[in-house]
Order: C-alpha cells, then structure tokens, then sequence
C-alpha cells in the first residue's frame, strides 16, 4: 500500500492509481508498488510491462527490471510514459476458408467486400 503521507496533489493521485493499476495486473508486493508511484513522478520516465515483469526506463536508459509475473490473462502488456498508462489487449484473430470461392472470410476489409458484392451483383442484373 502507498502511504497516504505521499498523496498530497492531484498529480499524487494520479500516479497512485497508475501503481495500483499495475498491482491490479502484476503481483507486486508494497515495496515494489511503492518504487513504481516514485518512479513515475518524473514524466519522462517510462515502464513497460511485459509477461514476464516490468522495465523501467529513464528515456532510453533501462534502470531497473522487476521480475514480477502478470495475473492478468487479459493483457499481453502494460505501458506507462508520458503520463499514459495504456494496457495491450491480447488479440486474437478469426479466419475462415472454404473449398468455395465465395465462401471466405479473413476477417477485415467490410466495406470494401461489400461494395464489391454489389457491383458483382449489379453486373449480374444488367445481364
């Protein structure tokens, strides 16, 4: 827990939030939590969390890696930089084939197929 003698701003809150977020997704114990708030105060600090723990940068530099393993399963990854904490969904991909021509889906291009199912369906009626 992040000892509420350090929240004092607006700004505190945020990055509390941000650690606690990152508690939410990795099993980090007090004091790690506690270096994330900390480490988070300079903006251009920045943590990339991976399956397999978190890297902390300052710009290029790494400083530290905790080896921490992720209890979510509904994230590949973490990031946190510039005042941003953006969580990386996993994504999964649906595909479709048949021995028709017809009868394919690769799962993108809506419009476009659609449009030309119309024109081919429009030269079939002129005809």
């Amino acid at each position: 827990m992040i000892d509420s003698k350090k929240i004092n701003t607006y700004n505190d809150i945020k990055r509390a939030k941000v650690a606690y977020d990152y508690a939410k997704t990795y099993n980090l114990d007090n004091d790690e939590l506690n270096f994330i708030f900390d480490f988070i105060a300079d903006n251009n600090n920045k943590i990339i969390g991976k399956k397999d723990g978190l890297y902390f940068y300052q710009g290029t530099l790494l400083v530290k890696k905790i080896d921490v393993p992720m209890v979510s399963t509904q994230y590949t990854g973490v990031n946190y930089s510039g005042g941003n904490l953006i969580f990386i969904p996993i994504v999964t991909t649906n595909s479709y084939s048949s021995s028709s021509s017809r009868s394919s889906y690769s799962g993108g291009g809506g419009s476009s197929n659609n449009n030309n199912n119309n024109n081919n369906n429009n030269n079939n009626n002129n005809n």
